[in-house]
């Protein structure tokens, strides 16, 4: 009995990640990677019902990171590090994760933990998960999550 459960549960799972990877297919063919303040308002739309503040995204030479999240103010993402554009979408959903956090809980107060809402904390990787972000979250996940996922 129980390895029919497990069995079915696999199943679903992969059901499930089928249908994600075809949601993702449709949605990456309406992505315009020259137009970042666009594919912002897009992923807003998807991922948080337009709910997000309107943050500026801008294009910059970043020394160690592929994109930066400046608290309420702008999401810069790195165009000297050879990412293509799926990979830069990736990133650009990170930065937003932070975004959303920091509209929801505001970075450095008091969780309900009992601890602080810090910027790759509890709280942003839930928020990752909830984006359809799989396997370990790390401060350096982001350019990965539409990779396979396209024609």
């Amino acid at each position: 009995m129980e390895y029919a459960g497990k069995r079915r549960k696999l199943i679903l799972e992969k059901v499930k990640a089928q249908l994600r990877e075809d949601e993702d297919r449709l949605f990456l063919e309406g992505i315009d990677c020259d137009n970042w303040n666009g594919t912002f308002d897009m992923l807003n739309t998807r991922y948080w019902d337009n709910s997000l503040q309107k943050i500026p995204v801008l294009l910059t030479s970043q020394k160690k990171s592929l994109g930066l999240y400046f608290h309420n103010k702008r999401i810069e993402l790195a165009t000297n590090k050879s990412l293509v554009g799926i990979q830069m979408l990736g990133v650009l959903l990170h930065e937003m994760c932070h975004h959303s956090v920091e509209q929801r809980f505001r970075h450095g107060r008091k969780n309900d933990r009992r601890g602080r809402v810090i910027g790759h904390g509890k709280e942003w990787k839930a928020e990752m998960r909830r984006v359809g972000y799989d396997g370990k979250i790390t401060r350096y996940t982001g350019q990965e999550r539409f990779i396979g996922r396209i024609v």
